[in-house]
């Protein structure tokens, strides 16, 4: 029953795969692949709304697995995940090859690895879609439970370093792959993918914050609550970005991105910098801005969480607080594997150093966390669990407050976290994971 299961997955995969490369085939985009561990939507978010001023673009908006990148393709999208509705996608798939001719100038595919084996690996997505650019944003140990049975007999120092590697090398495949008459966007502040330049048979454009001899070098930054000023030199000249929220560090990178891609493709930089401050939108739970109760301020960064992005957040927190009392409310960071214990540590270290008072869910924080806060007598609240958390959030809330949420999104959904906390109960529409699926996701979990 398992084998003919698996052979049924593997036919339905396939079915999917030669359909969206029939699509593909009928409209010939530009294909601009994603890569990385994080900044892979924020990043096709922005691309995709500076070049719809100018082109017809498809985007996979969010969906970026073995799954998403064909149904992206096809214009489908799964609605509740049942076997009916699987064999409903099967049929339209068919319907969409025949009769869907709308054609587009450029498809952004994001392309998110799970694992180094089929079909969770780069490999498989590459098999559907052939980027003529291609960008990894970062190697983090994302997901880096599933590599870890790859690496043995090495100190954990050493397995950590490992595991990043064959990280990287599945990530970089997408660079490789590219062709002479291609670009690769090189973020030179990730060793492992500057490492990658060498191995590339495409055009490198090079982007640094630390080196002013990149293509691209992000030399400022200032954020405050109501904005933030990006500073980058491109062709010895300084180009100036101004948005109107504020936004952690890796942002940083994500706006320059797009622009180089956008460059790219014919749009000058100027124009590309008035577009994004004309029109710049983040995906619901990505550095979202509340009115809370009492007069506070909500920071909505619920939809993930990586060690890389909770620490920049929790350096924005700080950064604008102003005199307003710092809450963080944080979940795991799951699918860590072996790091998950240096990895909460770590965020331990930050909570003190950016916060005031932290409330604390999920079994890893407990476990991790809570003794490097308890040995710095830093004022926390542990809690395995959001339900045993809500009373907890609602009550440590004082007038003025300015609070993160962020948290991985496995079984903690802390987006209902930020719903309780709105002034305005009608704001929870622009929380991520809206609809009838992701209700009844959260009814499962505590």
């Amino acid at each position: 029953m398992k084998l003919l299961k698996a052979i049924l997955i593997r036919a339905y995969l396939n079915y999917l795969k030669i359909a969206a490369k029939i699509q593909i085939a009928k409209f010939k985009p530009i294909i601009v692949g994603i890569g990385g561990a994080s900044g892979k939507t924020s990043t096709a978010s922005l691309l995709y709304l500076i070049l719809s001023e100018k082109f017809p673009v498809l985007t996979t908006s969010g969906k970026n697995s073995e799954t998403g990148i064909p149904l992206s393709i096809l214009g489908l999208e799964v609605k509740n995940y049942s076997y009916f509705e699987w064999i409903k996608i099967l049929i339209l798939a068919f319907f969409k090859i025949l009769f869907s001719w709308k054609k587009y100038k450029v498809f952004i595919a994001e392309m998110g690895i799970d694992s180094p084996n089929y079909p969770k690996n780069m490999s498989y997505l590459l098999s559907i879609v052939q980027p003529k650019i291609g960008i990894i944003t970062n190697i983090a140990p994302e997901h880096s439970v599933y590599f870890e049975s790859l690496i043995r007999d090495v100190s954990d120092q050493g397995r950590f370093e490992k595991i990043l590697d064959l990280i990287g090398e599945e990530e970089l495949m997408l660079l490789k792959s590219i062709k002479k008459d291609g670009f690769s966007i090189i973020n030179i502040d990730d060793k492992r993918i500057k490492n990658i330049s060498e191995r590339i048979q495409s055009v490198a454009i090079t982007v640094s914050k630390l080196d002013p001899t990149a293509d691209y070098y992000i030399e400022s930054r200032k954020t405050s609550l109501s904005q933030t000023v990006i500073k980058f030199i491109f062709k010895n000249k300084e180009y100036v970005l101004k948005l109107k929220r504020p936004l952690p560090t890796h942002y940083d990178y994500s706006l320059v991105f797009s622009i180089i891609i956008s460059h790219i493709l014919g749009i000058p930089v100027d124009e590309a910098i008035r577009i994004l401050e004309r029109k710049f939108n983040l995906p619901a739970g990505r550095v979202s801005i509340f009115k809370g109760i009492k007069n506070s301020v909500i920071i909505d960064s619920s939809y993930n969480s990586s060690i890389e992005t909770v620490s920049d957040l929790l350096e924005l927190l700080s950064e604008v607080a102003g005199n307003r009392r710092r809450i963080a409310i944080i979940g795991d960071m799951r699918e860590q594997g072996l790091f998950s214990k240096t990895q909460h540590e770590e965020l331990a270290k930050r909570l003190v150093l950016n916060a005031d008072v932290a409330i604390l869910i999920g079994p890893m924080l407990d476990d991790f966390a809570v003794p490097i806060l308890s040995n710095e007598q830093f004022n926390y609240y542990s809690f395995p669990n959001f339900s045993k958390a809500r009373a907890r959030i609602r009550s440590l809330v004082k007038n003025r407050d300015i609070i993160l949420v962020k948290g991985s999104q496995n079984t903690l959904f802390l987006e209902r976290a930020v719903e309780m906390l709105l002034a305005d109960p009608e704001d929870q529409k622009f929380l991520p994971r809206r609809g009838k699926f992701w209700d009844k996701m959260r009814t499962k979990t505590l």
